[in-house]
Protein backbone atom coordinates (compact mmCIF):
# COMPACT_ATOMS: atom_id res chain seq x y z
CA UNK A 1 0.00 0.00 0.00
CA UNK A 2 2.79 2.58 0.62
CA UNK A 3 3.88 2.06 -3.01
CA UNK A 4 0.33 2.80 -4.13
CA UNK A 5 0.13 6.10 -2.23
CA UNK A 6 3.58 7.07 -3.50
CA UNK A 7 2.47 6.40 -7.07
CA UNK A 8 -0.72 8.44 -6.61
CA UNK A 9 1.33 11.36 -5.27
CA UNK A 10 3.76 11.25 -8.19
CA UNK A 11 0.84 10.89 -10.62
CA UNK A 12 -0.93 14.05 -9.52
CA UNK A 13 2.24 16.13 -9.05
CA UNK A 14 3.34 15.23 -12.58
CA UNK A 15 -0.09 16.00 -14.03
CA UNK A 16 -0.17 19.39 -12.30
CA UNK A 17 3.23 20.25 -13.76
CA UNK A 18 2.10 19.21 -17.23
CA UNK A 19 -1.01 21.35 -16.88
CA UNK A 20 1.05 24.37 -15.85
CA UNK A 21 3.59 23.95 -18.63
CA UNK A 22 1.18 23.23 -21.48
CA UNK A 23 -1.76 25.15 -22.86
CA UNK A 24 -3.25 21.99 -24.35
CA UNK A 25 -6.30 20.25 -22.88
CA UNK A 26 -5.54 17.41 -20.43
CA UNK A 27 -8.36 15.17 -19.24
CA UNK A 28 -8.21 13.50 -15.83
CA UNK A 29 -10.26 10.56 -14.65
CA UNK A 30 -10.49 8.85 -11.28
CA UNK A 31 -12.68 5.87 -10.42
CA UNK A 32 -13.14 4.12 -7.10
CA UNK A 33 -15.05 0.85 -7.05
CA UNK A 34 -15.33 -2.70 -5.91
CA UNK A 35 -16.29 -6.21 -7.00
CA UNK A 36 -18.31 -8.45 -4.72
CA UNK A 37 -19.05 -12.15 -5.14
CA UNK A 38 -19.86 -14.91 -2.67
CA UNK A 39 -18.07 -17.34 -4.99
CA UNK A 40 -14.41 -17.98 -5.68
CA UNK A 41 -14.41 -16.45 -9.17
CA UNK A 42 -15.66 -13.17 -10.63
CA UNK A 43 -18.30 -13.81 -13.35
CA UNK A 44 -17.15 -13.92 -16.96
CA UNK A 45 -18.62 -10.69 -18.33
CA UNK A 46 -17.33 -8.62 -15.41
CA UNK A 47 -13.74 -9.45 -16.38
CA UNK A 48 -13.68 -10.39 -20.10
CA UNK A 49 -12.46 -7.70 -22.54
CA UNK A 50 -11.35 -5.44 -19.68
CA UNK A 51 -7.71 -5.30 -20.84
CA UNK A 52 -6.59 -7.58 -18.03
CA UNK A 53 -7.29 -5.13 -15.21
CA UNK A 54 -9.94 -7.25 -13.43
CA UNK A 55 -8.56 -10.20 -11.45
CA UNK A 56 -10.21 -13.60 -11.82
CA UNK A 57 -10.67 -14.02 -8.08
CA UNK A 58 -12.86 -11.75 -5.92
CA UNK A 59 -14.06 -9.87 -3.92
CA UNK A 60 -11.82 -6.82 -4.21
CA UNK A 61 -11.53 -3.06 -4.30
CA UNK A 62 -10.15 -1.13 -7.25
CA UNK A 63 -8.80 2.38 -7.82
CA UNK A 64 -8.32 3.62 -11.39
CA UNK A 65 -6.57 6.84 -12.37
CA UNK A 66 -5.84 8.21 -15.81
CA UNK A 67 -4.83 11.32 -17.65
CA UNK A 68 -4.57 11.90 -21.37
CA UNK A 69 -4.20 14.62 -23.92
CA UNK A 70 -5.67 13.98 -27.34
CA UNK A 71 -5.02 15.79 -30.59
CA UNK A 72 -6.41 19.28 -30.95
CA UNK A 73 -9.56 19.55 -33.12
CA UNK A 74 -8.76 20.31 -36.73
CA UNK A 75 -10.40 23.65 -37.31
CA UNK A 76 -8.10 24.76 -40.12
CA UNK A 77 -10.02 23.76 -43.26
CA UNK A 78 -7.24 25.06 -45.49
CA UNK A 79 -4.95 22.28 -44.17
CA UNK A 80 -1.99 24.56 -43.64
CA UNK A 81 1.33 22.89 -43.02
CA UNK A 82 1.43 24.14 -39.42
CA UNK A 83 -1.81 22.29 -38.60
CA UNK A 84 -0.69 18.88 -39.89
CA UNK A 85 1.50 18.07 -36.89
CA UNK A 86 0.19 17.32 -33.41
CA UNK A 87 0.99 15.18 -30.40
CA UNK A 88 -0.68 13.56 -27.39
CA UNK A 89 -0.17 11.09 -24.59
CA UNK A 90 -2.04 8.84 -22.17
CA UNK A 91 -1.32 7.25 -18.79
CA UNK A 92 -3.61 5.05 -16.73
CA UNK A 93 -3.00 3.08 -13.54
CA UNK A 94 -5.08 0.48 -11.70
CA UNK A 95 -4.65 -0.68 -8.11
CA UNK A 96 -6.53 -3.82 -6.98
CA UNK A 97 -6.73 -4.88 -3.34
CA UNK A 98 -8.46 -8.05 -2.15
CA UNK A 99 -7.96 -11.15 0.01
CA UNK A 100 -8.25 -13.68 -2.84
CA UNK A 101 -5.80 -12.26 -5.35
CA UNK A 102 -3.58 -14.91 -6.92
CA UNK A 103 -0.06 -14.89 -5.48
CA UNK A 104 1.67 -13.88 -8.74
CA UNK A 105 -1.05 -11.39 -9.73
CA UNK A 106 0.10 -7.79 -9.56
CA UNK A 107 -1.92 -5.37 -7.43
CA UNK A 108 -0.64 -2.35 -9.37
CA UNK A 109 -1.13 -2.31 -13.15
CA UNK A 110 -0.24 0.19 -15.88
CA UNK A 111 -2.55 -0.65 -18.80
CA UNK A 112 -1.64 2.55 -20.64
CA UNK A 113 1.52 4.64 -20.84
CA UNK A 114 2.14 6.00 -24.32
CA UNK A 115 3.05 9.02 -26.37
CA UNK A 116 1.88 9.72 -29.90
CA UNK A 117 2.58 12.14 -32.72
CA UNK A 118 0.56 12.80 -35.85
CA UNK A 119 1.57 14.22 -39.18
CA UNK A 120 -1.34 14.52 -41.55
CA UNK A 121 -3.12 11.16 -41.67
CA UNK A 122 -0.20 9.17 -40.22
CA UNK A 123 0.38 8.47 -36.54
CA UNK A 124 3.41 7.12 -34.69
CA UNK A 125 2.96 5.95 -31.12
CA UNK A 126 5.17 4.24 -28.57
CA UNK A 127 4.15 2.53 -25.35
CA UNK A 128 1.25 0.36 -24.25
CA UNK A 129 -2.25 1.42 -25.30
CA UNK A 130 -5.73 -0.14 -25.30
CA UNK A 131 -6.44 -1.49 -28.81
CA UNK A 132 -8.38 -4.11 -30.77
CA UNK A 133 -7.79 -5.31 -34.35
CA UNK A 134 -10.42 -6.33 -36.86
CA UNK A 135 -13.67 -5.18 -38.45
CA UNK A 136 -16.69 -5.03 -36.19
CA UNK A 137 -18.20 -3.29 -33.20
CA UNK A 138 -15.43 -2.23 -30.82
CA UNK A 139 -17.75 -1.26 -27.94
CA UNK A 140 -20.09 -4.22 -27.34
CA UNK A 141 -18.28 -7.05 -29.15
CA UNK A 142 -17.73 -10.41 -27.48
CA UNK A 143 -14.07 -10.01 -28.42
CA UNK A 144 -12.39 -9.89 -31.82
CA UNK A 145 -11.12 -13.28 -32.86
CA UNK A 146 -7.36 -12.62 -33.25
CA UNK A 147 -6.69 -9.51 -31.12
CA UNK A 148 -9.29 -8.48 -28.57
CA UNK A 149 -9.20 -6.25 -25.51
CA UNK A 150 -8.98 -9.18 -23.11
CA UNK A 151 -5.31 -9.01 -22.05
CA UNK A 152 -3.17 -6.31 -20.49
CA UNK A 153 -1.58 -4.13 -23.21
CA UNK A 154 2.20 -4.36 -23.54
CA UNK A 155 4.73 -1.94 -25.06
CA UNK A 156 5.20 -1.54 -28.78
CA UNK A 157 6.08 0.99 -31.45
CA UNK A 158 3.54 1.42 -34.23
CA UNK A 159 3.29 3.47 -37.41
CA UNK A 160 -0.23 3.51 -38.84
CA UNK A 161 -3.18 5.42 -40.20
CA UNK A 162 -5.80 5.49 -37.41
CA UNK A 163 -8.58 6.35 -39.85
CA UNK A 164 -9.33 5.46 -43.44
CA UNK A 165 -7.42 7.59 -45.94
CA UNK A 166 -9.25 8.33 -49.20
CA UNK A 167 -7.30 8.05 -52.43
CA UNK A 168 -7.93 11.19 -54.40
CA UNK A 169 -6.82 9.73 -57.75
CA UNK A 170 -9.73 7.23 -57.47
CA UNK A 171 -12.11 10.15 -56.87
CA UNK A 172 -12.35 8.87 -53.28
CA UNK A 173 -13.87 5.59 -54.41
CA UNK A 174 -11.12 3.71 -52.52
CA UNK A 175 -9.73 4.31 -49.05
CA UNK A 176 -7.27 2.37 -46.91
CA UNK A 177 -6.08 1.85 -43.34
CA UNK A 178 -2.66 0.33 -42.65
CA UNK A 179 -0.33 -0.26 -39.73
CA UNK A 180 3.00 -1.84 -38.83
CA UNK A 181 4.29 -2.50 -35.30
CA UNK A 182 7.04 -4.08 -33.23
CA UNK A 183 6.35 -5.00 -29.61
CA UNK A 184 7.84 -6.65 -26.53
CA UNK A 185 6.26 -9.38 -24.38
CA UNK A 186 7.64 -8.05 -21.09
CA UNK A 187 7.95 -9.82 -17.72
CA UNK A 188 6.25 -13.02 -18.83
CA UNK A 189 6.98 -16.76 -18.67
CA UNK A 190 9.40 -16.62 -21.64
CA UNK A 191 12.07 -13.92 -21.62
CA UNK A 192 12.99 -11.68 -24.54
CA UNK A 193 10.16 -12.56 -26.93
CA UNK A 194 8.79 -10.04 -29.42
CA UNK A 195 5.63 -9.15 -31.30
CA UNK A 196 5.38 -8.48 -35.01
CA UNK A 197 2.08 -6.94 -36.07
CA UNK A 198 0.63 -5.46 -39.24
CA UNK A 199 -2.72 -4.82 -40.87
CA UNK A 200 -4.20 -3.52 -44.12
CA UNK A 201 -7.84 -2.73 -44.88
CA UNK A 202 -9.39 -1.33 -48.06
CA UNK A 203 -12.80 0.32 -48.32
CA UNK A 204 -14.79 0.45 -51.56
CA UNK A 205 -17.30 3.26 -51.73
CA UNK A 206 -17.26 7.04 -51.57
CA UNK A 207 -17.84 8.72 -48.18
CA UNK A 208 -21.26 9.89 -49.40
CA UNK A 209 -22.42 6.41 -50.45
CA UNK A 210 -24.91 4.59 -48.26
CA UNK A 211 -23.50 1.13 -49.02
CA UNK A 212 -19.77 0.46 -48.72
CA UNK A 213 -17.60 -2.65 -48.63
CA UNK A 214 -14.50 -3.19 -46.49
CA UNK A 215 -11.98 -6.03 -46.61
CA UNK A 216 -8.51 -6.67 -45.26
CA UNK A 217 -6.41 -8.67 -42.85
CA UNK A 218 -4.32 -8.45 -39.71
CA UNK A 219 -1.28 -10.58 -38.89
CA UNK A 220 0.43 -11.09 -35.52
CA UNK A 221 3.52 -13.14 -34.67
CA UNK A 222 5.12 -13.89 -31.32
CA UNK A 223 8.77 -14.71 -31.97
CA UNK A 224 12.15 -15.05 -30.28
CA UNK A 225 12.79 -15.45 -26.59
CA UNK A 226 14.45 -17.95 -24.30
CA UNK A 227 13.29 -20.09 -21.38
CA UNK A 228 14.61 -22.87 -19.14
CA UNK A 229 11.79 -25.23 -20.16
CA UNK A 230 13.11 -25.18 -23.76
CA UNK A 231 16.61 -26.40 -22.80
CA UNK A 232 17.27 -29.95 -23.94
CA UNK A 233 14.19 -30.06 -26.18
CA UNK A 234 14.18 -30.30 -30.00
CA UNK A 235 12.23 -27.00 -30.12
CA UNK A 236 15.11 -24.56 -29.60
CA UNK A 237 18.89 -24.19 -29.59
CA UNK A 238 20.06 -24.29 -25.95
CA UNK A 239 16.69 -22.90 -24.89
CA UNK A 240 16.86 -19.95 -27.33
CA UNK A 241 14.47 -19.27 -30.22
CA UNK A 242 15.72 -17.51 -33.39
CA UNK A 243 15.99 -13.71 -33.31
CA UNK A 244 18.20 -12.79 -36.29
CA UNK A 245 17.17 -10.15 -38.81
CA UNK A 246 16.93 -12.86 -41.46
CA UNK A 247 14.47 -14.76 -39.27
CA UNK A 248 12.51 -11.56 -38.73
CA UNK A 249 12.16 -11.01 -42.48
CA UNK A 250 10.93 -14.57 -42.98
CA UNK A 251 8.19 -14.25 -40.35
CA UNK A 252 7.10 -10.84 -41.66
CA UNK A 253 6.17 -12.39 -45.01
CA UNK A 254 5.26 -15.80 -43.58
CA UNK A 255 8.00 -17.50 -45.57
CA UNK A 256 9.49 -20.86 -44.67
CA UNK A 257 13.19 -20.62 -43.69
CA UNK A 258 15.73 -21.50 -46.38
CA UNK A 259 17.14 -24.30 -44.22
CA UNK A 260 15.44 -27.11 -42.31
CA UNK A 261 17.78 -26.53 -39.36
CA UNK A 262 20.99 -24.65 -38.57
CA UNK A 263 22.80 -23.06 -35.63
CA UNK A 264 19.87 -20.67 -34.99
CA UNK A 265 16.87 -22.99 -35.05
CA UNK A 266 15.84 -26.64 -35.06
CA UNK A 267 13.74 -28.66 -37.48
CA UNK A 268 10.59 -27.43 -35.71
CA UNK A 269 11.08 -23.89 -37.05
CA UNK A 270 12.45 -25.15 -40.37
CA UNK A 271 9.26 -27.05 -41.16
CA UNK A 272 6.66 -24.87 -39.38
CA UNK A 273 7.91 -21.29 -39.97
CA UNK A 274 9.54 -19.12 -37.31
CA UNK A 275 7.22 -17.83 -34.59
CA UNK A 276 3.65 -18.25 -33.39
CA UNK A 277 1.41 -16.79 -36.11
CA UNK A 278 -2.23 -15.75 -35.83
CA UNK A 279 -4.51 -13.34 -37.66
CA UNK A 280 -7.79 -12.90 -39.46
CA UNK A 281 -9.21 -12.11 -42.87
CA UNK A 282 -11.96 -9.53 -42.32
CA UNK A 283 -14.83 -8.54 -44.59
CA UNK A 284 -17.75 -6.21 -43.94
CA UNK A 285 -20.62 -4.48 -45.70
CA UNK A 286 -21.92 -1.19 -44.30
CA UNK A 287 -25.25 0.58 -44.62
CA UNK A 288 -24.64 4.23 -43.71
CA UNK A 289 -28.05 5.83 -43.40
CA UNK A 290 -29.01 9.22 -42.07
CA UNK A 291 -30.82 7.81 -39.04
CA UNK A 292 -29.03 4.52 -38.52
CA UNK A 293 -25.93 2.53 -39.35
CA UNK A 294 -25.73 -1.22 -40.01
CA UNK A 295 -22.64 -3.36 -40.42
CA UNK A 296 -22.44 -7.06 -41.25
CA UNK A 297 -18.94 -8.42 -40.66
CA UNK A 298 -16.94 -11.64 -40.58
CA UNK A 299 -13.47 -12.27 -39.14
CA UNK A 300 -11.97 -15.48 -40.55
CA UNK A 301 -9.29 -16.83 -38.20
CA UNK A 302 -6.03 -18.33 -39.48
CA UNK A 303 -2.88 -19.68 -37.86
CA UNK A 304 -1.08 -21.35 -40.77
CA UNK A 305 -1.29 -22.00 -44.51
CA UNK A 306 -4.47 -24.08 -44.23
CA UNK A 307 -6.30 -21.20 -42.59
CA UNK A 308 -4.94 -18.75 -45.14
CA UNK A 309 -6.27 -21.06 -47.86
CA UNK A 310 -9.72 -21.10 -46.20
CA UNK A 311 -9.53 -24.80 -45.39
CA UNK A 312 -11.04 -24.05 -41.96
CA UNK A 313 -14.28 -22.38 -43.13
CA UNK A 314 -16.57 -21.42 -41.38
CA UNK A 315 -14.28 -20.77 -38.39
CA UNK A 316 -14.27 -17.18 -37.19
CA UNK A 317 -16.51 -14.46 -35.79
CA UNK A 318 -19.63 -13.28 -37.64
CA UNK A 319 -21.54 -10.27 -36.39
CA UNK A 320 -24.20 -7.67 -37.07
CA UNK A 321 -24.22 -4.28 -35.41
CA UNK A 322 -26.76 -1.46 -35.37
CA UNK A 323 -26.16 2.16 -34.36
CA UNK A 324 -29.05 4.55 -33.81
CA UNK A 325 -28.25 8.00 -35.16
CA UNK A 326 -31.63 9.59 -34.57
CA UNK A 327 -31.63 12.62 -32.33
CA UNK A 328 -33.37 12.60 -29.00
CA UNK A 329 -37.11 12.23 -29.31
CA UNK A 330 -40.04 12.28 -26.96
CA UNK A 331 -39.79 8.56 -26.23
CA UNK A 332 -38.81 7.50 -22.73
CA UNK A 333 -36.20 5.00 -23.91
CA UNK A 334 -33.77 5.12 -26.83
CA UNK A 335 -31.85 2.09 -28.16
CA UNK A 336 -28.36 3.34 -28.99
CA UNK A 337 -26.50 0.23 -30.09
CA UNK A 338 -27.19 -3.46 -30.73
CA UNK A 339 -24.73 -6.27 -31.51
CA UNK A 340 -25.36 -9.93 -32.36
CA UNK A 341 -22.41 -12.30 -32.93
CA UNK A 342 -21.74 -15.95 -33.68
CA UNK A 343 -18.36 -17.60 -33.11
CA UNK A 344 -17.28 -20.96 -34.50
CA UNK A 345 -13.83 -22.55 -34.04
CA UNK A 346 -14.66 -26.25 -34.48
CA UNK A 347 -13.33 -26.94 -38.01
CA UNK A 348 -9.61 -26.15 -37.57
CA UNK A 349 -8.82 -27.56 -41.06
CA UNK A 350 -9.65 -31.06 -39.86
CA UNK A 351 -8.72 -33.16 -36.84
CA UNK A 352 -5.31 -34.41 -37.99
CA UNK A 353 -2.02 -32.54 -38.27
CA UNK A 354 -0.02 -33.94 -41.20
CA UNK A 355 3.38 -32.32 -41.73
CA UNK A 356 3.71 -33.84 -45.22
CA UNK A 357 0.32 -32.65 -46.48
CA UNK A 358 -0.17 -29.47 -48.49
CA UNK A 359 -2.71 -28.25 -45.92
CA UNK A 360 -1.42 -29.60 -42.64
CA UNK A 361 -4.67 -29.42 -40.64
CA UNK A 362 -5.13 -29.72 -36.90
CA UNK A 363 -4.74 -25.96 -36.39
CA UNK A 364 -5.21 -26.26 -32.59
CA UNK A 365 -6.04 -22.56 -32.12
CA UNK A 366 -4.01 -20.50 -29.62
CA UNK A 367 -1.89 -23.48 -28.45
CA UNK A 368 1.78 -23.70 -29.42
CA UNK A 369 4.60 -26.14 -28.72
CA UNK A 370 7.38 -23.58 -28.22
CA UNK A 371 5.28 -20.95 -26.45
CA UNK A 372 3.67 -23.16 -23.81
CA UNK A 373 1.12 -20.51 -22.79
CA UNK A 374 0.14 -20.00 -26.42
CA UNK A 375 -1.58 -16.86 -27.64
CA UNK A 376 -1.71 -15.16 -24.25
CA UNK A 377 -0.07 -12.44 -22.20
CA UNK A 378 0.26 -12.72 -18.42
CA UNK A 379 -2.22 -15.59 -18.40
CA UNK A 380 -4.95 -13.79 -20.41
CA UNK A 381 -6.04 -14.69 -23.93
CA UNK A 382 -5.02 -12.12 -26.56
CA UNK A 383 -7.74 -13.27 -28.97
CA UNK A 384 -11.39 -14.10 -28.37
CA UNK A 385 -11.96 -14.71 -24.65
CA UNK A 386 -14.30 -17.60 -25.47
CA UNK A 387 -11.07 -19.62 -25.86
CA UNK A 388 -9.95 -19.43 -22.25
CA UNK A 389 -6.85 -20.82 -20.49
CA UNK A 390 -7.27 -23.74 -18.13
CA UNK A 391 -6.71 -21.42 -15.16
CA UNK A 392 -10.13 -19.79 -15.85
CA UNK A 393 -12.08 -23.04 -15.99
CA UNK A 394 -14.05 -24.92 -13.36
CA UNK A 395 -11.78 -27.14 -11.24
CA UNK A 396 -13.16 -30.45 -12.58
CA UNK A 397 -12.64 -29.21 -16.17
CA UNK A 398 -9.20 -27.69 -15.54
CA UNK A 399 -7.95 -30.85 -13.82
CA UNK A 400 -8.20 -32.76 -17.11
CA UNK A 401 -6.39 -30.10 -19.17
CA UNK A 402 -3.69 -31.35 -21.49
CA UNK A 403 -2.65 -27.93 -22.78
CA UNK A 404 -2.83 -24.26 -21.83
CA UNK A 405 -6.01 -23.96 -23.93
CA UNK A 406 -7.85 -27.24 -23.36
CA UNK A 407 -11.00 -25.95 -25.06
CA UNK A 408 -10.45 -24.29 -28.44
CA UNK A 409 -13.35 -25.92 -30.30
CA UNK A 410 -16.24 -23.62 -29.44
CA UNK A 411 -19.57 -22.55 -30.88
CA UNK A 412 -20.90 -19.42 -29.16
CA UNK A 413 -23.89 -17.13 -29.59
CA UNK A 414 -23.73 -13.61 -28.18
CA UNK A 415 -25.89 -10.50 -28.03
CA UNK A 416 -25.43 -7.10 -26.42
CA UNK A 417 -27.37 -3.86 -26.34
CA UNK A 418 -27.03 -0.34 -25.00
CA UNK A 419 -29.82 2.14 -24.47
CA UNK A 420 -30.67 5.36 -22.62
CA UNK A 421 -33.65 6.55 -20.63
CA UNK A 422 -34.61 10.16 -21.22
CA UNK A 423 -34.37 10.87 -17.49
CA UNK A 424 -32.43 7.94 -16.16
CA UNK A 425 -29.43 5.69 -16.62
CA UNK A 426 -27.59 4.30 -19.61
CA UNK A 427 -28.30 0.56 -19.64
CA UNK A 428 -26.11 -2.20 -21.05
CA UNK A 429 -26.78 -5.91 -21.32
CA UNK A 430 -24.60 -8.80 -22.50
CA UNK A 431 -25.64 -12.41 -22.91
CA UNK A 432 -23.73 -15.42 -24.22
CA UNK A 433 -24.29 -19.14 -24.60
CA UNK A 434 -21.58 -21.52 -25.78
CA UNK A 435 -21.15 -25.20 -26.60
CA UNK A 436 -17.63 -26.43 -25.85
CA UNK A 437 -15.98 -29.51 -27.33
CA UNK A 438 -12.39 -29.45 -25.96
CA UNK A 439 -9.64 -30.02 -28.55
CA UNK A 440 -9.27 -32.55 -31.36
CA UNK A 441 -6.46 -34.31 -29.49
CA UNK A 442 -8.39 -34.35 -26.20
CA UNK A 443 -12.15 -33.92 -26.77
CA UNK A 444 -14.57 -33.68 -23.89
CA UNK A 445 -16.59 -36.88 -23.29
CA UNK A 446 -19.73 -34.79 -23.77
CA UNK A 447 -20.48 -31.26 -24.90
CA UNK A 448 -20.10 -28.69 -22.11
CA UNK A 449 -22.59 -25.82 -22.03
CA UNK A 450 -22.03 -22.36 -20.62
CA UNK A 451 -24.37 -19.40 -20.07
CA UNK A 452 -23.11 -15.98 -18.93
CA UNK A 453 -24.86 -12.64 -18.70
CA UNK A 454 -24.42 -9.09 -17.41
CA UNK A 455 -26.71 -6.12 -16.78
CA UNK A 456 -25.24 -2.70 -16.11
CA UNK A 457 -26.58 0.78 -15.41
CA UNK A 458 -24.63 4.03 -15.55
CA UNK A 459 -26.14 6.93 -13.65
CA UNK A 460 -25.16 10.58 -14.10
CA UNK A 461 -25.03 12.00 -10.58
CA UNK A 462 -24.00 15.44 -11.79
CA UNK A 463 -23.56 16.46 -15.42
CA UNK A 464 -21.83 19.65 -14.43
CA UNK A 465 -19.36 17.84 -12.16
CA UNK A 466 -19.11 14.92 -14.62
CA UNK A 467 -19.72 12.44 -11.83
CA UNK A 468 -21.04 8.96 -12.76
CA UNK A 469 -22.22 5.98 -10.75
CA UNK A 470 -21.92 2.53 -12.38
CA UNK A 471 -23.70 -0.57 -11.08
CA UNK A 472 -23.42 -4.03 -12.65
CA UNK A 473 -24.69 -7.52 -11.95
CA UNK A 474 -23.36 -10.66 -13.65
CA UNK A 475 -24.08 -14.37 -13.60
CA UNK A 476 -22.32 -17.57 -14.76
CA UNK A 477 -24.17 -20.89 -15.01
CA UNK A 478 -22.93 -23.98 -16.78
CA UNK A 479 -20.13 -26.50 -17.09
CA UNK A 480 -17.09 -24.47 -18.18
CA UNK A 481 -16.73 -21.93 -15.36
CA UNK A 482 -17.56 -22.13 -11.66
CA UNK A 483 -21.17 -21.09 -11.07
CA UNK A 484 -20.90 -17.52 -9.92
CA UNK A 485 -22.88 -14.38 -9.19
CA UNK A 486 -21.21 -11.03 -8.71
CA UNK A 487 -21.58 -7.27 -8.76
CA UNK A 488 -19.53 -4.18 -9.50
CA UNK A 489 -20.12 -0.64 -8.25
CA UNK A 490 -18.01 2.46 -8.81
CA UNK A 491 -18.02 6.23 -8.76
CA UNK A 492 -16.18 7.92 -11.62
CA UNK A 493 -15.12 11.55 -11.87
CA UNK A 494 -13.88 13.27 -15.04
CA UNK A 495 -12.45 16.76 -15.28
Amino acid sequence: MPRLFLFIGIFWITSAQLWAQSARRIQYTSELGGYATPNAQIPYWLRANQYGIVPIRGSLGTLRLSMNSDYRPRTDTTAKRTSRFDWGFGVSAVANVGPRLVENESTLLLPEAYGKVRFGKVELFAGNRREVYGLGDTVLTSGFVAWSGNALPFPKIQLHTPDFVSLGFTKHLLAFRAGYAHGWFTNTYIQGSYLHQKYLYVRLGKPSWKVRFVAGLNHQVQWGGHAAYLIGKPLAIDGHLPTSFQDYLSLVIGHYPDAIENDRFTEFDGTNRVGNHIGSYDVAVEWNGADNYWQLYHQHIYEDASGLALQNVPDGLTGLRFLNRKGSSGSRFRLNRLVVEWLSTTNQSGPTFDQTARWQGGDNYFNHSQYVEGWSYKGRTLGTPFIAPYTDLAPDVASTAGSFYPNNRVVAWYSAAEGTFRRGPVLKTQLSYSRNFGTFSKPYPQVLHQFSTLASAQWSLSQRARLTLTTSLALDRGDMYPDSFGSFISIRKVW
